[in-house]
């Protein structure tokens, strides 16, 4: 998906993680108008137990409250599943409308084509007298298509042998079409990362590519993440990094990208914008 040289690649799966009152839905949905800035966000599906308390969070996001926001049940992949095969289906047909479509307006402009030589059924398609084109509500354009897990953890969507996991792992194959896919982004917040009943398991935690670090108390928790997320840097730099990332306010996080362009100088940034170099840390 084509994105600005300093924004993130997708498709994604991003955690935000915090405990209550750090702004993790507030921080989440300001990456979703990021997102959208740089046409990368058609379709917002919400699966959440508080959106009309949070409500405002969503303003001016592609969210339809009549058909996707969801509560998080146990069967709610299976929903979200449905919904990315309904787009696909509809973006082949449009497709395959529209082939149709160009193959008529062709016949009716060769002059040496007669009318009567058309097969009736392409007439009948597309209106005996106006011929309208097919229509698509993104104008033929593969849809990006973002699912939001807000405020989920402890609920059934989170118990074990539900298929969240399932979903995070085929995330980029959602959708399925004539040929490949839709895809979408996965995004989570949570207010712990990992924990013994309904937190994120390892499937989930394993095919994160984005996460947002926030300040927090938990040194287990976050010498955890920088065993599993740090990458190119040691424990002791990331928790720098993460110190430096945060200490100007308990709103503030450090940005984890585990798949940065050739673009970025680090794969660490202050909240969005702002890009942290470990050898400029340590110095």
């Amino acid at each position: 998906i084509p994105t600005s040289d300093d924004f993130i690649q997708l498709h994604g799966i991003v955690l935000g993680v915090a405990k209550r009152g750090c702004g993790k839905t507030c921080s989440l949905t300001n990456m979703l108008r990021l997102m959208k800035e740089n046409n990368a966000l058609d379709r917002l599906i919400l699966v959440s137990p508080t959106y009309h308390n949070n409500k405002h969070y969503f303003k001016d996001l592609p969210l339809d409250e009549d058909n996707d926001i969801l509560e998080p049940t146990f069967n709610v992949p299976a929903k979200i599943e449905k919904l990315m095969d309904d787009e696909a289906e509809e973006y082949d047909t449009y497709h395959k409308k529209m082939k149709k479509y160009k193959k008529l307006m062709k016949m009716l402009k060769d002059k040496n084509t007669p009318i009567y030589s058309i097969p009736p059924e392409l007439l009948l398609e597309f209106g005996i007298e106006d011929f309208q084109p097919p229509k698509h509500k993104y104008n033929g354009k593969k849809p990006t298509i973002c699912v939001f897990l807000d405020d989920c953890q402890g609920t059934d969507l989170f118990k074990n042998n539900s298929k969240l996991s399932n979903l995070a792992i085929k995330h980029r194959h959602l959708g399925k079409l004539k040929d490949g896919a839709l895809g979408a982004t996965l995004m989570l917040a949570t207010q712990s990362y990992s924990s013994n009943s309904m937190g994120l398991n390892k499937a989930i935690r394993g095919n994160l590519t984005h996460m947002l670090v926030f300040r927090s108390k938990n040194s287990k928790e976050l010498d955890q993440i920088a065993d599993e997320v740090s990458g190119e840097v040691n424990k002791d730099e990331f928790l720098e990094l993460h110190t430096e990332a945060t200490k100007d306010s308990p709103h503030d996080f450090l940005f984890v990208d585990l798949h940065p362009k050739k673009t970025h100088p680090s794969r660490f940034r202050k909240n969005f914008n702002q890009f942290l170099i470990p050898k400029k840390i340590n110095e």
